[in-house]
Order: structure tokens, then sequence, then C-alpha cells
């Protein structure tokens, strides 16, 4: 008789659990049906092309979620709006892949909230990146480095006239005929600009990302002889633009503020670098300007269909 008793109990205590842990289930169900049937919505946006003319996009919320991201990351967190609305030749990121295996620190590190932003933005875009042919964006992949990921915008024109301003430099280091900055421009759709083209110099490699020439090759002698250079903003640089960040600024605008502008290391008061924080400080506030009350992502895709803000 107890043992019946007891048998009855846990029957009784198995229903008992059985009911809350279906709630759970169904209630887990239904949200994963909620959230996928959110994620296939279609949404649509849009953007000017070169002649100014409006395009509209229609897009999956997912997709346009991981562009706005992949796009803040590169336009407002990185200095790539300064290619095309500025001086700046080349603009660069990077993003690890966890495979293959190089080694442990780069895989834990592949999923970090950086890498997996990009990587995930990334292959997002090149669903789209067709819409976009006059951008020079694309992504390589260094045979080096393994598993990383370098994305990269070029402005020809500005990229032509530093190697044509350096063509000593170039031929120098490279050991070979360089004809101008198009020819390297052609080599690097078969071969990683940064690291085969340019073979990692990290002198040539400053160059063409608008720090200098003076600058870059001091950076360089710095890696040699193992001596550290100072950066070409210093404190009272810094102090300027908090101050000039307004209190109720939105967190991309305040990216735009901070980050956006190109930093690297070099002397700050030589007369290279005073000219380039000039140049560099009067494109940052094009750059504000012309995001200035408008959604990031369509006025991003504007610029890489070749739309021009008039001054």
């Amino acid at each position: 008789m107890v043992k019946g008793k007891q048998k009855r109990v846990l029957k009784s205590t198995l229903k008992n659990l059985v009911k809350p842990v279906s709630f759970v289930l169904y209630g887990l169900l239904i949200a994963t049906l909620l959230w996928q049937y959110s994620q296939s919505k279609t949404v649509s946006l849009k953007y000017l092309d070169q002649q100014g003319s409006t395009h509209t996009l229609s897009l999956p919320v997912k997709d346009r979620e991981r562009l706005a991201r992949l796009m803040q990351k590169l336009f407002a967190e990185n200095s790539f709006a300064y290619t095309i609305l500025g001086s700046k030749p080349v603009s660069w990121e990077n993003y690890q892949n966890p495979l293959p295996l190089s080694d442990w620190a780069r895989f834990y590190e592949s999923f970090s909230e950086h890498n997996r932003t990009i990587r995930s933005g990334w292959k997002t875009w090149e669903k789209y990146q067709h819409l976009f042919p006059l951008a020079l964006l694309w992504a390589e992949s260094p045979k080096c480095h393994p598993g990383l990921i370098s994305i990269i915008i070029v402005n020809k024109d500005r990229f032509n006239d530093v190697v044509n301003k350096n063509k000593g430099d170039f031929q120098r280091v490279l050991c070979r005929s360089v004809v101008d900055g198009f020819q390297l421009i052609k080599e690097a759709k078969n071969r990683s600009l940064m690291n085969e083209v340019l073979e990692g110099h990290q002198g040539l490699i400053g160059i063409v990302l608008g720090y200098g020439r003076d600058n870059s090759w001091q950076f360089l002698e710095g890696c040699k002889n193992r001596t550290p250079i100072g950066w070409i903003w210093g404190e009272e640089d810094d102090s300027f633009v908090e101050e000039s960040i307004e209190s109720d600024i939105n967190l991309t605008d305040y990216y735009l503020s901070l980050y956006s502008c190109p930093s690297f290391a070099g002397d700050p008061n030589s007369e290279e670098s005073l000219a380039l924080k000039t140049e560099y400080l009067l494109t940052k506030q094009k750059v504000m300007d012309y995001y200035k009350d408008k959604d990031f992502l369509e006025a991003t895709l504007s610029l890489l269909a070749g739309y021009y803000p008039r001054e």
C-alpha cells in the first residue's frame, strides 16, 4: 500500500512538473517564431546615385540591421568617409575569422563584438555589392595572416596622386618600375594591396593611408629601432574635440566626432603633420555636415553609389 501511494504521489509530482515545462517550451517556440517573422519582414531604404537620382532597395530587417552596424564600424568608428569626402587615399579595417586556426588568441578574438559585427555585416554586404559598382570597396585575405580579412576602400585619384608624388620611394622599396597608382590598383585585383602589392612595407602603407611621407618613414624607423614616437593629435586636440561635442549628441554622431578622424604616429608639430591635421579637421566638419539629420545607412549607401554632396 505504501509503495502504491508513493507511485501515485510520484506521478502527480511529474504531472505538475510537466505542465510548467510545457508552458516554457511553448513560450520559447512562440517567441522564436515571432522573432523569425520579424527578421524576415522586408523594409525599404533609399539612396542617391552619382546623378542624384533616388533608388529604393527592399531587404529583410536583419540585413538592414547588419548593414547599418557594418557601416557604422567603417564610416563612423573608422575613417572610410574621409576617403570618399576628403583627401585620404585609402582606409583600412580588419576582422578575424575563427578558421583556419592559427593560434588560440586569434580564435577567441574572432568572437569579439567587433569581429562578429564586421564579419556578419560584410557577408550581408556581399549580397548587395553588385548594386554599387562605382565603390572601390573590397575585402582581401593576406596570405601571411590566416583567417584575417582586410576591408579596404580606395579613392583611386587620390591614390594615384600620392603614389606619383612619392614614386621614387615606391620604386626603391618594391625594386621595380611603377608606372602610377592606377597600376598598383589593377594589381590589387588578384593580390592583397597592403601585404602583397605593397609588400607589407610600413612606410608605403602609411603613405597611401594618408599619414604623410615623413611621418610614415619616422614610424618605420621607430619600429626598427624600437623607439616609440608620439601621435599627431595632442591633449589640446582631444580637449578641443571633447568641448565641441554637444551634450545631447546621439551615439553615431559621437563616434563621427571622436573616432572617425584619422589618427596616427608622427611629429605633431612638423609642417607635414600640421597641414594634415588642418585638412582632416576640415574634412571632419564636412563629414559631420553631410550626415547631420540623415539616416546613417542611407547616407552611406549614397556615398558608395557615387553620390557626392554639393559644397
